[in-house]
Protein backbone atom coordinates (compact mmCIF):
# COMPACT_ATOMS: atom_id res chain seq x y z
CA UNK A 1 0.00 0.00 0.00
CA UNK A 2 2.83 2.41 0.90
CA UNK A 3 4.48 2.04 -2.40
CA UNK A 4 1.15 3.01 -4.44
CA UNK A 5 1.57 6.78 -3.96
CA UNK A 6 5.29 6.76 -4.67
CA UNK A 7 4.95 4.66 -7.90
CA UNK A 8 1.89 7.12 -9.03
CA UNK A 9 4.37 10.29 -8.08
CA UNK A 10 7.54 8.92 -10.25
CA UNK A 11 4.97 8.56 -13.06
CA UNK A 12 3.56 12.10 -12.88
CA UNK A 13 6.94 13.62 -12.43
CA UNK A 14 8.27 11.55 -15.53
CA UNK A 15 5.00 12.73 -17.46
CA UNK A 16 5.93 16.40 -16.79
CA UNK A 17 9.28 16.16 -17.30
CA UNK A 18 9.01 14.65 -20.89
CA UNK A 19 6.82 17.93 -21.33
CA UNK A 20 9.05 20.18 -23.38
CA UNK A 21 8.98 23.95 -22.73
CA UNK A 22 6.81 25.96 -25.28
CA UNK A 23 9.57 27.66 -26.67
CA UNK A 24 13.58 27.61 -25.76
CA UNK A 25 13.88 29.16 -22.04
CA UNK A 26 10.56 29.42 -21.48
CA UNK A 27 10.61 26.89 -18.36
CA UNK A 28 9.46 29.34 -15.23
CA UNK A 29 10.86 29.03 -12.01
CA UNK A 30 8.82 29.97 -8.77
CA UNK A 31 9.84 29.96 -5.47
CA UNK A 32 8.51 31.64 -1.85
CA UNK A 33 7.55 31.14 2.03
CA UNK A 34 4.22 29.90 3.05
CA UNK A 35 2.14 30.52 6.27
CA UNK A 36 -0.04 27.37 6.83
CA UNK A 37 -2.88 26.33 9.39
CA UNK A 38 -2.77 22.72 8.94
CA UNK A 39 -6.35 20.85 10.41
CA UNK A 40 -6.10 17.10 10.56
CA UNK A 41 -9.51 15.46 10.15
CA UNK A 42 -8.70 11.57 10.24
CA UNK A 43 -9.50 9.89 13.62
CA UNK A 44 -7.17 7.05 15.63
CA UNK A 45 -8.74 3.55 15.98
CA UNK A 46 -9.07 1.96 19.45
CA UNK A 47 -6.04 1.21 21.16
CA UNK A 48 -5.46 -1.57 23.48
CA UNK A 49 -3.88 1.63 26.03
CA UNK A 50 -3.38 5.53 26.00
CA UNK A 51 -0.43 7.57 26.74
CA UNK A 52 -0.76 11.15 28.27
CA UNK A 53 1.85 12.16 25.85
CA UNK A 54 -0.03 11.50 22.83
CA UNK A 55 -2.90 13.65 21.07
CA UNK A 56 -6.28 12.29 21.89
CA UNK A 57 -7.65 12.94 18.47
CA UNK A 58 -5.48 14.00 15.27
CA UNK A 59 -6.96 17.56 15.23
CA UNK A 60 -5.08 18.17 18.64
CA UNK A 61 -2.12 17.97 16.25
CA UNK A 62 -3.23 21.04 14.33
CA UNK A 63 -2.38 24.67 14.35
CA UNK A 64 -0.71 27.48 12.58
CA UNK A 65 2.83 26.02 11.03
CA UNK A 66 5.30 27.83 8.47
CA UNK A 67 7.27 26.18 5.58
CA UNK A 68 7.97 26.76 1.63
CA UNK A 69 7.49 25.58 -1.78
CA UNK A 70 9.10 25.89 -5.12
CA UNK A 71 7.71 25.36 -8.84
CA UNK A 72 8.77 24.87 -12.17
CA UNK A 73 6.81 25.26 -15.20
CA UNK A 74 7.57 23.36 -17.97
CA UNK A 75 5.53 24.21 -20.63
CA UNK A 76 2.01 26.51 -20.13
CA UNK A 77 0.19 23.58 -18.85
CA UNK A 78 2.51 21.30 -16.86
CA UNK A 79 4.94 21.79 -13.94
CA UNK A 80 6.60 20.29 -10.72
CA UNK A 81 5.87 21.64 -7.17
CA UNK A 82 8.07 21.14 -4.20
CA UNK A 83 6.57 21.86 -0.97
CA UNK A 84 7.12 21.35 2.90
CA UNK A 85 5.45 22.26 6.40
CA UNK A 86 6.09 22.37 9.81
CA UNK A 87 3.30 22.83 12.65
CA UNK A 88 4.16 22.48 16.50
CA UNK A 89 1.50 22.33 19.05
CA UNK A 90 1.18 20.95 22.63
CA UNK A 91 -1.03 17.21 23.21
CA UNK A 92 -1.81 15.14 25.38
CA UNK A 93 -2.09 15.73 29.81
CA UNK A 94 -5.11 15.57 32.11
CA UNK A 95 -5.95 14.33 34.58
CA UNK A 96 -4.62 10.54 35.68
CA UNK A 97 -4.87 8.18 39.21
CA UNK A 98 -1.36 9.82 39.94
CA UNK A 99 -2.87 13.01 39.13
CA UNK A 100 -2.61 15.69 36.43
CA UNK A 101 -0.33 15.27 33.50
CA UNK A 102 1.49 18.14 31.78
CA UNK A 103 0.70 18.51 27.95
CA UNK A 104 3.21 17.41 25.89
CA UNK A 105 5.30 19.52 22.39
CA UNK A 106 4.51 17.53 19.57
CA UNK A 107 4.95 18.15 15.60
CA UNK A 108 4.02 17.43 11.96
CA UNK A 109 6.77 17.82 9.12
CA UNK A 110 4.70 17.17 5.56
CA UNK A 111 6.87 16.72 2.68
CA UNK A 112 5.14 16.65 -0.82
CA UNK A 113 6.47 16.31 -4.50
CA UNK A 114 3.69 16.65 -7.02
CA UNK A 115 2.59 17.49 -10.92
CA UNK A 116 0.64 20.04 -11.61
CA UNK A 117 -1.73 21.09 -13.64
CA UNK A 118 -2.58 24.95 -14.82
CA UNK A 119 -6.14 25.37 -15.01
CA UNK A 120 -5.86 28.91 -16.33
CA UNK A 121 -6.00 30.68 -19.90
CA UNK A 122 -2.67 31.98 -21.45
CA UNK A 123 -2.85 35.69 -21.05
CA UNK A 124 0.16 37.67 -19.56
CA UNK A 125 -0.25 39.33 -15.96
CA UNK A 126 -3.42 36.75 -15.52
CA UNK A 127 -4.80 35.00 -11.82
CA UNK A 128 -3.46 31.36 -12.30
CA UNK A 129 -5.44 28.17 -10.78
CA UNK A 130 -3.61 24.84 -11.17
CA UNK A 131 -4.31 21.47 -9.23
CA UNK A 132 -2.01 18.81 -8.36
CA UNK A 133 -0.89 15.16 -7.24
CA UNK A 134 1.60 13.12 -6.10
CA UNK A 135 3.12 11.97 -2.93
CA UNK A 136 4.46 12.91 0.34
CA UNK A 137 5.53 12.02 3.59
CA UNK A 138 4.51 12.85 6.82
CA UNK A 139 6.54 13.32 9.81
CA UNK A 140 5.33 13.14 13.42
CA UNK A 141 7.82 14.63 16.10
CA UNK A 142 8.18 16.13 18.86
CA UNK A 143 8.92 14.76 22.23
CA UNK A 144 5.38 13.17 21.98
CA UNK A 145 7.03 10.59 19.43
CA UNK A 146 10.15 10.77 20.21
CA UNK A 147 10.18 7.51 22.17
CA UNK A 148 8.05 6.04 19.12
CA UNK A 149 11.11 6.83 16.89
CA UNK A 150 9.74 10.18 15.22
CA UNK A 151 7.02 7.98 12.75
CA UNK A 152 7.41 8.74 9.11
CA UNK A 153 4.26 7.91 6.74
CA UNK A 154 4.03 7.91 2.83
CA UNK A 155 0.83 9.51 1.83
CA UNK A 156 -0.81 10.56 -1.04
CA UNK A 157 -1.16 13.90 -1.94
CA UNK A 158 -3.43 16.31 -3.78
CA UNK A 159 -3.79 20.19 -4.10
CA UNK A 160 -5.39 23.36 -5.36
CA UNK A 161 -3.13 26.57 -5.69
CA UNK A 162 -3.99 30.33 -7.19
CA UNK A 163 -1.55 32.89 -7.35
CA UNK A 164 -1.89 36.71 -8.26
CA UNK A 165 0.72 39.07 -9.50
CA UNK A 166 1.40 41.97 -7.31
CA UNK A 167 4.43 43.61 -9.27
CA UNK A 168 7.15 42.75 -11.42
CA UNK A 169 8.45 38.88 -10.24
CA UNK A 170 6.07 38.97 -6.83
CA UNK A 171 2.79 36.83 -6.38
CA UNK A 172 0.90 36.52 -3.58
CA UNK A 173 -0.83 32.86 -3.70
CA UNK A 174 -3.36 30.43 -1.51
CA UNK A 175 -3.94 26.91 -1.66
CA UNK A 176 -4.88 23.50 -0.29
CA UNK A 177 -2.73 20.49 -0.02
CA UNK A 178 -4.80 17.44 1.16
CA UNK A 179 -2.53 14.57 2.41
CA UNK A 180 -4.02 11.03 2.97
CA UNK A 181 -2.87 8.72 4.35
CA UNK A 182 -2.40 5.63 7.24
CA UNK A 183 -0.62 6.11 10.48
CA UNK A 184 0.79 3.59 12.95
CA UNK A 185 2.29 4.66 15.78
CA UNK A 186 3.53 1.87 17.79
CA UNK A 187 5.55 1.03 21.25
CA UNK A 188 8.42 -0.42 21.83
CA UNK A 189 6.56 -4.32 21.88
CA UNK A 190 4.71 -3.48 18.55
CA UNK A 191 1.38 -2.26 20.26
CA UNK A 192 -0.42 0.48 18.25
CA UNK A 193 -1.41 3.20 19.95
CA UNK A 194 -2.04 5.15 16.96
CA UNK A 195 -4.01 3.78 13.85
CA UNK A 196 -6.53 4.67 11.32
CA UNK A 197 -6.67 6.33 7.80
CA UNK A 198 -5.65 10.25 8.07
CA UNK A 199 -6.97 13.14 5.97
CA UNK A 200 -4.93 16.08 6.70
CA UNK A 201 -5.73 19.15 4.39
CA UNK A 202 -2.82 21.83 4.94
CA UNK A 203 -4.21 25.20 4.22
CA UNK A 204 -1.40 28.13 2.96
CA UNK A 205 -0.63 31.38 1.95
CA UNK A 206 2.57 33.76 0.62
CA UNK A 207 4.12 35.22 -1.86
CA UNK A 208 6.27 33.43 -4.79
CA UNK A 209 8.76 35.24 -6.16
CA UNK A 210 9.19 34.35 -10.38
CA UNK A 211 11.68 34.13 -13.24
CA UNK A 212 12.52 34.51 -15.65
Amino acid sequence: MLMRPVSCLLVLVAAGAVVPPSAPGQARFELGPLLTAYTPLGSFDPAPYYSTALPNTPGDLGGIGWGGEGRVWLSHRAGIQLQFARTSSSVGGGNTPAGPAASTPASVLTISAQALYDLSPGTPGRVRLWLGAGAGVVRHGGTAYARYGDPAQVATALSFGSAFPLHGRLSAHLGVTTLFYHIDVSDSMGTSLEHGFQLDPLFHAGFDWGWP
